[in-house]
């Protein structure tokens, strides 16, 4: 089975593309020439924004043509990743019956007692974190034995309605430099001798 992030994705971008204007069936963004023998006029207009808000919609001007061309591509390639990122942050929630229940820390929703939606990060199915030793022999605290939805930032249960869940992100591509345990300052010195009052140097 693929992700769903990738199938909500690829559907989001049949959708922008095949977008058409009810009035001239035109595609959603439009280039248009409004040059005079005075000045160049080269616009960008999106027709989707116009059809929902009733207004013309400018999204880039100018007097350069190429310039013009190279925006118009990426005017109609910007939308069209939009709505994939959007489509796949929706799709990213899964039915919570389908999450892993070997320990791996993955995202969830829980809806409370006021029917208020949360998103808990870092959570994990297993036994809940105990560090007294002694589960249950002599310590009033130990929690219940067994596998619990577990936060893992607070490590209590997860009270509420859990419905869906979702894989953490990957982590940033870049690698942060290390900071270094010491700092090495060059050392400082000075070998002309000091002066002593009433005695002169040459």
């Amino acid at each position: 089975m693929t992700d769903p992030r990738v199938e909500a994705a690829i559907d989001a971008v049949i959708k922008a593309r095949g977008w058409r204007d009810s009035r001239w069936g035109d595609g959603a963004i439009g280039g248009f020439d409004y040059s005079t023998e005075e000045k160049k006029r080269h616009v960008i207009r999106d027709h989707e924004a116009e059809a929902r808000e009733g207004k013309t919609v400018i999204l880039f001007e100018t007097g350069d043509y190429e310039e013009y061309e190279r925006e118009y591509r990426r005017a109609c390639i910007r939308r069209e990743i939009l709505a994939a990122l959007a489509a796949a942050d929706a799709a990213a929630w899964r039915p919570i019956a389908s999450a892993p229940k070997d320990g791996s820390y993955v995202d969830l929703w829980v809806i409370n007692s006021d029917g208020e939606g949360q998103r808990i990060t870092d959570a994990y199915f297993g036994p809940i974190p105990h560090t007294c030793g002694e589960y249950g022999q002599f310590c009033d605290s130990c929690p219940e034995e067994g596998n619990f939805w577990v936060d893992g930032i607070f490590g209590h249960e997860i009270n509420g309605e859990i419905t869906q869940w979702q894989p953490l992100p990957n982590p940033p591509n870049a690698t942060p430099q290390r900071t270094p345990d010491t700092i090495t300052i060059p050392e400082v010195r000075n070998d002309r001798p000091i002066p002593v009052k009433g005695e002169s140097h040459s």
